[in-house]
């Protein structure tokens, strides 16, 4: 079973990974066009072709996906029919999550008739580039027109409808559960809310990668400021790793919390959950949208309510710095008279 989880987490991340400069390219169109024509676009301006343009390339993002996981598995052979699978999957509106289930169809239908096809030695040759993707092509799709998309596409459609309908409190609980999912920082849980965040803005839906960015950028800045706000209660290599964290926080790489995950994991993990969840449930409340899933503060310009996005991100990571400084104990010794000199510490 763990072999079994560990090869769906490679071949989906594989996936998710070939399709991720897709979505970022056709967001940043898209966010352009906004910037130039606001959200109604005239016929034939420069604004609408731009948004057709971001909306193009959004378009391939579940053909990508669907042969990224083929290709994961089966290789090269299955590229052909994972992309016609994708196609298949927007045809019949069962988007990111009909790309997912028909990428992991097409690799197994590939392998198995890689394993159970034995043509003589002359034909071998027309396996990868002929047998195997015209077979998987033709077998996978029947199987999913008929069996899987469209139940695929109900499923899609009500979690669609769901997420469009939430609205106050609704919308506050959905950014607090995306942001608390940063608890693993790069885990599971934070890849598995990030895959769903870039679902949705395939579907049209860019409110929860809002919160997703957000969440991934506040706890290495978060962390930074508490360095800065109480430098005793951090040792000398936290404080220089702090440094580093600040740049990393702003671009959204949350691996810059790792050095202080690696010395004290429990006290910097509830503080920056806390602070992502905070800063979460903020972004949705206030209505951001991303239509990126990815750069950071450089995505910031292309969101809808970029100061909402602002506000959430300074929120959270102050509410993440204040529960660190207040449980993180002090450091004792290692300070030499130049750093007591500039030492300041928050008494709580």
């Amino acid at each position: 079973m763990k072999k079994f989880f560990e090869a769906f987490k490679k071949h989906t991340l594989t996936g998710i990974s070939y399709m991720i400069p897709i979505v970022v390219a056709g967001g940043i169109c898209i966010g352009l066009a906004r910037i130039f024509g606001g959200t109604q676009f005239t016929d034939g301006s420069f604004a609408y072709i731009v948004n057709q343009i971001g909306s193009a390339a959004i378009s391939f993002s579940v053909p990508v996906i669907s042969a990224g996981i083929a290709f994961s598995m089966a290789g090269r052979p299955g590229i052909a029919p994972g992309l016609a699978i994708g196609m298949i999957a927007n045809n019949v509106s069962s988007g990111f999550i009909g790309g997912l289930v028909g990428g992991f169809l097409v690799g197994f239908i590939a392998l198995k008739i890689k394993e159970n096809i034995k043509p003589p030695k002359s034909m071998a040759g027309l396996m990868p580039v002929f047998i195997i993707p015209v077979l998987t092509t033709l077998i996978s799709g029947l199987i999913f027109y008929y069996i899987i998309g469209k139940p695929l596409a109900l499923v899609l459609a009500a979690a669609s409808n769901w997420l469009i309908s939430l609205k106050g409190a609704s919308s506050v609980i959905l950014g607090f559960v995306i942001g608390a999912m940063r608890i693993d920082m790069t885990g599971p849980l934070a890849q598995a809310a990030y895959a769903f965040s870039t679902a949705c803005i395939s579907s049209g839906i860019c409110g929860p990668m809002a919160a997703d960015l957000v969440a991934g950028m506040t706890p290495p800045l978060g962390v930074a400021l508490a360095v800065f706000m109480a430098r005793k209660r951090f040792n000398l290599a936290e404080r220089e790793a702090a440094k580093a964290a600040i740049p990393l926080g702003l671009c959204f790489i949350t691996e810059g919390v790792f050095p202080f995950l690696a010395t004290d994991p429990l006290r910097v993990i509830l503080s920056c959950t806390v602070g992502s969840a905070t800063a979460g449930a903020i972004v949705m409340a206030l209505g951001v949208e991303a239509p990126i899933p990815h750069g950071g503060i450089f995505a910031i310009p292309f969101m809808t309510n970029p100061f909402g996005f602002i506000i959430g991100l300074v929120v959270g990571t102050v509410v993440t710095a204040l529960v660190l400084v207040a449980l993180k104990p002090k450091v004792s010794g290692g300070n030499d008279e130049k750093e007591k000199e500039l030492d300041f510490d928050v008494n709580f």
